[in-house]
C-alpha cells in the first residue's frame, strides 16, 4: 500500500487509517463530526498528497491539452485554473480534473489518486511526436489543502504572502526548497480555502508548521461529508467511465466550441436523450443511504441507484446523490431508498445542499 510523505505524522496524531484506492490514508483523527464542523466554522487541513499532477510543456502544449480535456483552455489566463473532464471516445468520464495555466507553453493537470495510472497512460498515448513534453509529478510534488473561513490568515502566515486579492480558481507561485510552490484558491469542501503544492520536503515542513500553530488536520471522512453538502462529485461514485457529463448534469464543463476527445459521442448521447440523471435528495432523519442502494418511485418500481449518501452535519439531516429516471429529476419528487432491511422516504432536492454565505 502506498503512503504519502505525511504518513508518519498521521500515525503520531492517532489517526484511524484506511485503504483509499491503494493509499493508506487517515479517515479521521478526533472524529468526523468535529473535523467537519471545524472546517465549516474555523480552519482545518487535509493531506491530499495521494493525488497526482502532470506538468505539460512545449509550444504544442495548448493544442495537445485542448484536444484532451473538455474545459476551454484557450480563454484561460495565466495564473488561473479551470475544472473539467477527461473523456473516453464514447463520452464516458475517465476522470474529472483541474488544469492550471502558468504561461502559454507550461501547464499542470491535477488528477485523482485512483485514476492517476490510467490518466497518465491516456496522456502518454495521445502525446504528439514532438512539440510537447510531460512529466509525472508523483513523488516530486506533494499537496495539502487548508480549508475554512479562517484559512486565509493561516496560509498567509505560512507563506508570508498577502492573499486578499486572490480570486476563486486563481493561483500564485512562491519559492520553496529551491523549487517553485503553488497556492491555489480552490478546494473540495464548499468553504473558502486553498490548495498548496510544493516539493514533498516542503509539504512536510508546511504541515508541521501548521500543526505547531494550532491548525488541526481532518481526514477523508470529513472531506466526504463536506464535499457532499457542497454538491461536489466524487469519481467512482457520481462520475465514472459509464456516465457522461450530460447524465451528471455537468455539460457546462464540456461546452467549448472546438474538437476534443469524446465531443462527438457526447453530442450524440445528448441528442438521443439521457437514460438517467444525477439528482440530489434529502431525508428527514439521520439515517442515510449508501452507494449502491436501490432507488424506488412511489409505486415501488426500481428507478435508479444511490451514488453517495451521508448524514449532513451542517444541515442536521441525511442527504445523498443518485442516478434516477430523467422524468423524476424534479425537486420535491418523492422517492424511496431501499436499504435492504427497510425502506426510507426521500425527496429530490437541488444541489448544492449547502452554500457558504
Amino acid at each position: 500500500m502506498q503512503r504519502t510523505i505525511l504518513h508518519d505524522s498521521h500515525i503520531c496524531l492517532g489517526a484511524r487509517m484506511v485503504d483509499f484506492g491503494g493509499w493508506d490514508m487517515p479517515v479521521q483523527y478526533d472524529g468526523i463530526l468535529a473535523e467537519h464542523h471545524r472546517t465549516r466554522q474555523d480552519v482545518a487541513m487535509f493531506d491530499t498528497s495521494h493525488m497526482d499532477a502532470f506538468c505539460v510543456e512545449g509550444p504544442g502544449a495548448l493544442d495537445y491539452l485542448s484536444r484532451l480535456v473538455t474545459q476551454n483552455l484557450r480563454s484561460l489566463a495565466a495564473g488561473r485554473c479551470r475544472y473539467g473532464f477527461l473523456l473516453r471516445d464514447d463520452g464516458g468520464v475517465l476522470d474529472d480534473l483541474i488544469v492550471y495555466r502558468f504561461v502559454s507553453d507550461r501547464w499542470m493537470a491535477v488528477v485523482n489518486a485512483g485514476t492517476a495510472p490510467g490518466d497518465l497512460a491516456w496522456f502518454q498515448a495521445h502525446l504528439p511526436p514532438k512539440g510537447v513534453t510531460m512529466q509525472d509529478l508523483r513523488g516530486i510534488q506533494g499537496k495539502i489543502d487548508v480549508q475554512g473561513p479562517n484559512s486565509q490568515q493561516s496560509v498567509e502566515q505560512l507563506l508570508g504572502m498577502n492573499l486578499s486579492m486572490m480570486k476563486y480558481f486563481s493561483f500564485l507561485t512562491f519559492p520553496v526548497a529551491g523549487a517553485t510552490g503553488i497556492v491555489s484558491r480552490t478546494g473540495y469542501t464548499g468553504e473558502h480555502g486553498y490548495e498548496i503544492y510544493a516539493p514533498v520536503s516542503g509539504i512536510l515542513a508546511f504541515w508541521e508548521r501548521l500543526l505547531t500553530w494550532g491548525v488541526k488536520p481532518a481526514g477523508l471522512g470529513a472531506r466526504d461529508t463536506l464535499r457532499l453538502e457542497a454538491g461536489l462529485p466524487l469519481y467512482g461514485h457520481e462520475l465514472s467511465a459509464g456516465v457522461s457529463p450530460a447524465e451528471a448534469g455537468m455539460l457546462r464543463y464540456a461546452a467549448k466550441n472546438e474538437a476534443f476527445i469524446g465531443r462527438a459521442a457526447l453530442a450524440a448521447r445528448e441528442t438521443a436523450g439521457e437514460k438517467s440523471r444525477l439528482v440530489g435528495f434529502k431525508i428527514a432523519g439521520r439515517q442515510s443511504a449508501r452507494n449502491g442502494n436501490r432507488v424506488l418511485d412511489a409505486t415501488g418500481a426500481l428507478v435508479g441507484q444511490v451514488t453517495s449518501g451521508s448524514f449532513a452535519p451542517t444541515l442536521g439531516h441525511a442527504i445523498g446523490c443518485a442516478y434516477v429516471r430523467p422524468d423524476l429529476a424534479v425537486p420535491g419528487t418523492a422517492l424511496m431508498i431501499d436499504l435492504g432491511a427497510k425502506k426510507i422516504e426521500a425527496r429530490v432536492a437541488p444541489m448544492p445542499f449547502y452554500r457558504r454565505q
